[in-house]
């Protein structure tokens, strides 16, 4: 009889021990898990840009250190608890989303905590709120969050289908992807369709990145818009002696846009300084003015036919990112260069 209860003794000894090197486990892999909470079971090993990493449970304090993997997350209907933008604002707290940051603001329910600069996300505010994963982009420094929380990096050269599947998994929400990418290619769908005569009559569309002072100018060759443009079956003008690889964008003089010779010209600018004072509004109008008192630039067959347009580099410039991004330029496409007008 001492022997049976010596056995099951020496039974429930080692259960115990595997029991605590499992949650020890799980513990090395999340510092803010506790032994019992939801995060120290349902484990998963997520493969990223720098590695694998071990995640538990659903995480719930997330920070974003990104607008594209704001995008993605708030697509799939996962709310951030911190964040990095790309505008460098001075509260503590996005407790004013729809207006404390552009386009995406608007899908944000939550107040998330201000880490600052995407470039430069404070560390110190990300070890103070103790997040339950962190996600961020390949360029981002991997040791620094790791040791503070779990870590999902991604690369920014990769698909967004590819890579919003890699956010799923991390975020333990992956049953809205499919419908995500079924949505989206019907819309780009329906505006190829709506768009179609037009390819046919003006397909060559260049691309400008192109500042308020005009006095720096690019030839935009990659990125969300283009790919876009691409799909619906548009011609991107790019020019003869520079090869179209990733992270090429030459930049060009005025005289030189002016030779470019494209059916339509699409002009990404940008707000200088916003800290979030007043409203997020970029100057389009007054880029245009200057654009028409040059006499250099009505040279251009697309300004002659009234097809050069001016849109928001933040949307348009792959600032933001898919899918919310993409959605919302396949939103303003249509009017946009259906609106032919004369200058």
């Amino acid at each position: 009889m001492f022997s049976a209860f010596l056995y099951r003794y020496i039974g429930w000894v080692l259960v115990a021990a595997i029991l605590i090197t499992a949650c020890q486990d799980g513990m090395s892999q999340n510092p803010n898990a506790k032994s019992g909470s939801p995060l120290s079971t349902n484990c998963r090993v997520v493969e990223h840009a720098v590695g694998k990493t071990k995640i538990c449970g659903k995480p719930h304090k997330i920070a974003v250190l990104e607008p594209k993997i704001l995008s993605m997350i708030l697509a799939l209907d996962v709310q951030p608890a911190a964040y990095a933008d790309a505008y460098l604002l001075r509260w503590r707290q996005f407790d004013n989303p729809s207006k404390q940051i552009p386009y995406l603001g608007k899908f944000v329910t939550s107040q998330p905590i201000n880490l600052g600069d995407r470039s430069h996300p404070s560390l110190e505010t990300l070890t103070a709120i103790k997040p339950d994963l962190i996600l961020g982009f390949n360029s981002q420094e991997n040791k620094l969050f790791s040791a503070i929380a779990p870590t999902v990096l991604i690369d920014d050269d990769k698909n967004w289908q590819n890579n919003i599947k890699i956010v799923a998994k991390a975020l333990d929400s992956q049953k809205n992807i499919q419908s995500i990418i079924t949505s989206q290619q019907e819309q780009l769908n329906k505006v190829r369709a709506q768009l179609a005569p037009l390819v046919n009559t003006h397909p060559r569309v260049l691309n400008v990145a192109c500042s308020q002072s005009m006095n720096y100018i690019e030839v935009i060759y990659n990125g969300d818009a283009i790919e876009i443009l691409e799909k619906i079956g548009f011609q991107p003008v790019l020019l003869a002696d520079v090869e179209r690889k990733l992270g090429v964008r030459p930049q060009i003089n005025l005289e030189t846009l002016s030779q470019l010779d494209a059916d339509i010209v699409i002009i990404n600018t940008w707000l200088d300084n916003w800290h979030g004072k007043s409203n997020y509004t970029v100057p389009l109008k007054q880029l245009k003015q200057k654009w028409a008192k040059n006499p250099l630039l009505h040279n251009s067959r697309a300004w002659k036919e009234g097809r050069v347009y001016f849109v928001d580099y933040t949307l348009w410039g792959s600032v933001i990112g898919a899918p919310i991004a993409n959605s919302l330029i396949l939103e303003q496409l249509p009017s946009l260069l259906l609106s032919h007008t004369s200058n």
